[in-house]
């Protein structure tokens, strides 16, 4: 169940969205942030930033930014009135953590989020769009494929790089809020947080693969 001072009938005012590569997080996290009127970000908008002397340059050449930027950035985030956040990153996202009314973790196959990291840089192209070049696309269909299977990442290993992140790494981070985790593994689960979610406060967490 959640927390007793959280299962409530309010509205969820802070909301973070986690999961792997492809799993939809911030396609998802943008159309609920729609729903609730809350203001939308994107976690790789924050752990990364654009060159000094490319603020318009392509996603893929934008600069990594320091654990301690990334912390402070997190932790004013969190402070903001109401928000819908979504990344798939542990350790320096705690204050989004700690904060969030619910953690939507998205923990899909990866026959799934393969396919869909594939289809969104083959639309990008289509559009015209930059953020994905050739090693972009392969370095992230790769990360999809082994997301799962990767092992817990370290405290060092994720302040050094982001591959450490894996869904063992989020479980271990979740652990100590997972009374206000909606897990989903499938998409009929994910379609029912989403009701849960959009219809005031969940009542208690799912790990189904509805």
């Amino acid at each position: 169940m959640l927390a007793e001072d959280r299962a409530t009938d309010a509205v969820v005012q802070r909301l973070l969205v986690v999961g792997g590569p492809g799993s939809g997080k911030t396609t998802l996290a943008r159309s609920l942030a729609a729903a609730l009127g809350l203001p939308h970000h994107d976690l790789d908008r924050v752990a990364y930033s654009p060159p000094p002397d490319g603020q318009n340059a392509p996603f893929w050449q934008w600069v990594r930014a320091s654990d301690d930027q990334r912390r402070e950035r997190a932790a004013c985030l969190a402070a903001t009135g109401g928000w819908v956040a979504d990344g798939l990153y542990a350790g320096w996202t705690a204050p989004l953590r700690d904060a969030a009314d619910v953690i939507l973790w998205l923990d899909l196959p990866a026959r799934i989020t393969a396919w869909r990291v594939l289809g969104r840089a083959a639309e990008d192209r289509r559009r015209g769009g930059q953020d994905w070049d050739l090693r972009s696309v392969r370095r992230v269909a790769r990360g999809a494929l082994s997301y799962r299977r990767r092992p817990e990442g370290t405290a060092d290993q994720l302040r050094e790089r982001d591959g450490a992140n894996s869904s063992r790494t989020l479980a271990a981070f979740l652990q100590p809020v997972s009374d206000r985790v909606l897990r989903c593994d499938s998409p009929g689960a994910v379609r029912q947080a989403v009701r849960e979610i959009t219809h005031r406060r969940p009542s208690e967490p799912r790990n189904s693969s509805s």
